[in-house]
């Protein structure tokens, strides 16, 4: 049971590590209600974007045959 604890305990140790170098966070500066409108908006954009594209992707593809 100690090792199961032991293993468990190493891994989120090393998975809380990974994730800190894939998302860096700079802690000098803190997060505003600006930067998560701006976020929301960009992602908003993003996925108008993809569903348009897949839109005209069908549309397409069911003129062409």
């Amino acid at each position: 049971m100690k090792k199961l604890g032991l293993a468990l305990f190493a891994t989120a140790v090393m998975a809380s590590s990974a994730m800190a170098q894939v998302f860096p966070v700079d802690t000098a500066s803190t997060t505003t209600i600006t930067n998560v409108k701006a976020d929301i908006v960009a992602w908003g954009v993003v996925f108008i974007g993809v569903a348009l594209t897949i839109y005209a992707y069908r549309r397409i593809k069911g003129l062409v045959r």
